[in-house]
């Protein structure tokens, strides 16, 4: 199997600077390289720039390869997030063992989902994904931290919680909206699997739904003259979508995570495998009277077959005397419905 290793960079906030253009292109040759994109395909040798300089200056980083590795980093000015608001997501472990990790380099705070698949999984591409899941900054910029909380979760191992001794061990809050993802999110947990039952219970305990957005007029009714006029300048300056996209933000109510009784983590998981085996069991019994039914059917087109048998029995020669490959299917095709039919 060829390797296959796809990087990828976007600037969302605003083109890249010009030192960071030098810098993206000295480090490669053969990338696709402009103020808003690096983008590149390995099938030999390596990236050879650093993943950290070029997120300096890109927000986003995308990367997959062909033998299990793939990464989501954002990246977020200081300030931004608050480290506390991200801390209790974390589960303490290092870089490339834990899903979700959280570096600062200077004034940058870089948020990463990381998974490694074992084995690997044969032929993958990367193109375009990197559009699909960079809505995910916006919606964490606004405080919607769900994708902490899924990244967390892709952690969670509801069989490994079963030890009363880990009953000290509380759940990171739970945000609202975890039953009806946004696409981003739904992208997010296709690439970083969370455990599909722990997220339906992790969807019971938290609120429905996310505060609607507030009008734009409101928005701007709020804003003093000073800052609209600062607001102005920049967009002249060339600062035209950070802007844009700063407003945006401001349409959306901060969500707030609802304080009450820590959820244990030990909780959390016997009530993750009781959800598990429940499902499983309504699977089964809908597997079972799913093959009712089939059963059901066929034994009513076998019941059909007996009562035409003697014109089926008829047509059988002429087709045989086609001598044609399609014919022949036919004819063996009625042959096995005969004989079914009979046992």
């Amino acid at each position: 199997m060829s390797e296959y290793q796809y990087y990828e960079f976007a600037a969302i906030d605003g083109p890249i600077s010009d030192e960071g253009l030098r810098y993206a292109r000295g480090c490669s040759s053969r990338a696709n390289v402009s103020r808003v994109r690096w983008q590149n395909t390995y099938t030999f040798g390596d990236f050879h720039g650093s993943v950290d300089t070029l997120l300096k200056y890109y927000d986003a980083h995308f990367y997959i390869a062909n033998w299990g590795t793939i990464r989501l980093g954002l990246a977020f000015p200081k300030g931004a997030i608050a480290p506390e608001a991200i801390q209790p997501y974390l589960w303490g472990g290092d870089r490339y063992e834990d899903a979700l990790t959280v570096k600062e380099i200077g004034n940058t705070c870089i948020v990463w989902w990381e998974r490694n698949e074992e084995g690997g999984w044969g032929w993958t591409e990367g193109e375009g994904l990197i559009d699909q899941l960079i809505g995910v900054r916006e919606e964490l910029m606004r405080g919607d931290y769900r994708a902490l909380f899924l990244g967390w979760l892709a952690d969670f191992d509801p069989d490994e919680w079963q030890d009363p001794e880990n009953g000290a061990v509380v759940m990171p809050p739970i945000p609202a909206g975890l039953d009806h993802l946004s696409p981003a999110l739904a992208v997010l947990i296709k690439h970083f699997p969370v455990d599909r039952d722990a997220l339906a219970v992790a969807a019971g305990l938290s609120q429905a739904s996310t505060p609607d957005r507030i009008p734009i007029a409101a928005v701007l009714e709020r804003l003093s003259v000073s800052e609209m006029r600062a607001l102005l300048a920049r967009v002249a300056e060339g600062g035209g979508p950070g802007v844009m996209a700063e407003l945006n933000r401001l349409t959306y109510p901060r969500v707030q995570i609802p304080v009450g009784q820590a959820t244990r983590c030990t909780d959390f998981a016997t009530k993750t495998i009781e959800t598990r085996e429940a499902r499983r069991k309504k699977e089964a019994e809908a597997a079972a009277a799913k093959r009712q039914r089939e059963a059901e059917l066929r034994k009513q087109h076998l019941a059909s077959i007996i009562q035409r048998a003697d014109t089926i029995w008829s047509e059988l020669d002429p087709l045989m005397d086609q001598k044609i490959a399609s014919a022949y299917d036919q004819v063996a095709s009625q042959l096995q419905e005969l004989r079914d039919a009979y046992a």
